[in-house]
């Protein structure tokens, strides 16, 4: 019985990891990219991966924080964002610094 009691434990925890696991990356998303357009409502990150260029949108309200610096066009950013039906909405924006020449 203590067996039992100890893997139906052990089972339950597990899922419940797991849920929370599958929550949280349902939540939290990222896009890393260069910022090509900026304004006071929304921000127009660009990417490309494997030849395609790729283009996002994100709105930008009064609870984005940003962090790294001041966002300037051609910045590569981090933009950790939420998704919903009306769109994406930016909650963090990591702006990165540009490599330094190396002499």
């Amino acid at each position: 019985m203590k067996l039992v009691t100890i893997i139906l434990s052990v089972v339950l925890s597990v899922m419940l990891v797991a849920t929370a696991l599958a929550a949280q990356d349902d939540q939290d998303n990222y896009f890393t990219g260069t910022l090509v357009e900026n304004a006071p409502d929304h921000l127009k990150v660009s990417r490309v991966l494997q030849g395609k260029a790729q283009d996002r949108v994100f709105k930008v309200n009064a609870q984005t924080k940003i962090e790294g610096g001041r966002l300037r066009l051609r910045e590569r950013v981090t933009v950790r964002f939420i998704a919903s039906e009306e769109g994406d909405t930016a909650i963090l924006v990591i702006v990165r610094p540009a490599a330094k020449n190396k002499k």
